[in-house]
């Protein structure tokens, strides 16, 4: 990076944000995925203006164009639903693309509603060359026709240098559609006031949250929102699922999913305060009342606010007749994907695989975005595990469990929310695989018309 961007990029406000699906979204990332009927929201919209021009640098500076770029020419329009410290950190790494290619112009569009605008744009060949978003959105746009496949470009040395979970992010149904740029999942946050070290087993962690639960206090062992999405990494443990990518079947009856669900109920609940309510949750975490949270990057900036000298790991493993389980939290992968008409085709494949293929410039969203990176440079970059947010997190993905891709997904988080808050009526005496059976029934009801 020159050294007057990196100052520019300095100025952006360090916020770690998709997902989703997945958690995770395109956008950034500020306050909890809520329970829903299709894939949770990682990430609500903030409207910032409607269109954003990155111009190229003015005739009076001078840039160097490397040989070895190809850049294309002519317009891209990108559309997406990024916070504003995210876009300004965009424009950024934009405006250094165009420097080194004075003949292109990347246009970012603010759609605070961008699954609607899209859907209605690119039908009428209204919509944008390339839009930003969380990998979950692949299904249902590809089986719309509303992807731009980019197959004749993906070549093996590109796949080679991203995480196996991206690779599988930018794919569906053998047709390559994105391209990923960073990942993210929830993971152990602890106040190390209170915690020195992250418990490396889950008989440590619940000794641990045992000793500070305290309820008649309003203290408890740890803060954990309760949804689909915040605790799909213990009902997915044991080899469970919600859904199957590729079968496209629930598993809410699978005797895996079942004791998955029964181990949070009897080993988390216990110490945590009655509510499923994402900002309690963080409250108690964030007021010093819980020595543990599980949250997403999105969270760490309101962390930091708080003061809280932190450190962030993976959910640790949980032992079971001498077999070590690990968690398998959700995971989501931020995506540019090329919208079906697309106007400017080559121009937008020579910006994207530079943006996405460049270690200089997923480093610089790792570092100013807390961003956490799927392209295998940087994730063995020094700079970057030494940064314990991004390693911790980094970490957490290894064990993430890819959000599903099929648009048959979108009935699956309703009956699994359903589930859940019926088990919440008496947590004690629920009969969870009667409520699971029950609502795996209704999963296959809806997703049968």
């Amino acid at each position: 990076m020159k050294k007057g961007l990196f100052a520019l990029l300095l100025v952006g406000v360090l916020v770690l944000s998709v997902v989703a699906s997945g958690c995770i979204s395109g956008g950034g990332t500020t306050t909890s995925p809520s329970s829903t009927t299709s894939s949770p929201s990682t990430s609500p919209t903030t409207s910032s203006p409607s269109s954003t021009t990155t111009s190229s640098p003015s005739p009076t500076e001078t840039t160097t164009t490397p040989p070895e770029t190809d850049c294309g020419s002519g317009e891209i329009v990108i559309w997406h639903a990024m916070q504003p410290n995210e876009l300004e950190v965009f424009q950024s790494l934009a405006e250094e693309y165009m420097a080194m290619c004075p003949g292109v112009t990347i246009t970012f569009e603010q759609k605070p509603d961008l699954e609607s605008a899209l859907k209605a744009a690119i039908p009428t060949g209204q919509g944008p060359d390339l839009f930003i978003w969380a990998h979950d959105w692949i299904g249902k746009f590809a089986d719309a026709g509303m992807l731009e496949p980019i197959d004749d470009y993906v070549t093996d040395d590109i796949l080679n240098d991203f995480a196996p979970m991206a690779v599988d992010a930018m794919q569906y149904k053998g047709h390559y559609y994105a391209m990923p740029f960073a990942a993210e999942t929830v993971a152990l946050i602890y106040n190390k006031k209170m915690v020195t070290d992250a418990p490396t087993s889950f008989e440590q962690l619940e000794s641990i949250m045992s000793q500070f639960n305290k309820p008649d206090e309003e203290k408890y062992g740890i803060a954990w929102p309760i949804n689909s999405y915040f605790i799909s990494g213990i009902a997915q443990a044991f080899g469970g699922y919600y859904f199957d990518d590729s079968t496209e079947m629930p598993g809410l009856d699978q005797p895996e999913t079942i004791e998955g669900f029964e181990f949070f109920f009897q080993h988390v609940w216990p110490y945590m305060a009655p509510t499923a309510d994402y900002n309690t949750q963080q409250s108690i975490f964030l007021e010093g009342r819980a020595p543990f949270m599980v949250n997403g990057p999105w969270s760490i900036n309101d962390v930091k606010k708080a003061g809280i000298d932190f450190g962030v790991a993976p959910l640790p493993p949980i032992t079971k007749d001498g077999k070590e389980y690990w968690p398998r939290p959700y995971g989501g992968v931020k995506d540019i994907y090329f919208a079906a008409g697309i106007k400017n085709k080559e121009a937008a494949w020579k910006f994207v695989k530079w943006f996405t293929t460049s270690p200089e410039v997923i480093k610089e969203l790792s570092l100013q975005l807390g961003y956490i990176p799927v392209l295998k440079p940087v994730l063995d970059d020094p700079e970057i595990k030494n940064d314990p947010v991004i390693y911790g997190f980094g970490q957490a993905v290894q064990h993430a469990y890819l959000m599903p891709k099929s648009p048959k997904m979108s009935a699956v988080w309703g009956g699994v929310d359903g589930a859940i808050n019926e088990i919440l009526q008496d947590p004690e005496n629920a009969d969870i695989p009667a409520i699971l059976q029950k609502y795996q029934q209704q999963i296959l009801d809806n997703m049968n018309g």
